[in-house]
């Protein structure tokens, strides 16, 4: 199968993540979620609805922008392909 194919049949999912443990990642998730514990036991019952208002804002402008990443990088992978397609054919034709 074709990365292309796999990609079509839900075999590669680009969105998904996998967090070594140990990692500077695993320890900034660890430090979040102990964080918002700390501050969610403080917080009254309203105070906890606006903070999870504010986390799902937060998470969909960070889906938001993963995605616009990701395009802009798709673009920017095939414009280079497309000038280093370019260039061979100028190499070719010397």
């Amino acid at each position: 199968m074709t990365t292309l194919e796999d990609l079509y049949y839900g075999n590669i999912s680009p969105h998904e993540r996998y967090i070594k443990r140990g990692t500077r990642v695993d320890k900034l998730v660890k430090l979040i979620c102990k964080n918002e514990e700390e501050l969610n036991s403080g917080l009254t019952e309203k105070q906890k609805e606006t903070f999870e208002k504010f986390k799902d804002c937060t998470s969909e402008l960070s889906c938001i922008t993963e995605r616009e990443v990701f395009s802009s990088g798709f673009i920017l992978a095939t414009r280079i392909m497309v000038e280093v397609m370019q260039g061979l054919e100028e190499v070719e034709d010397i």
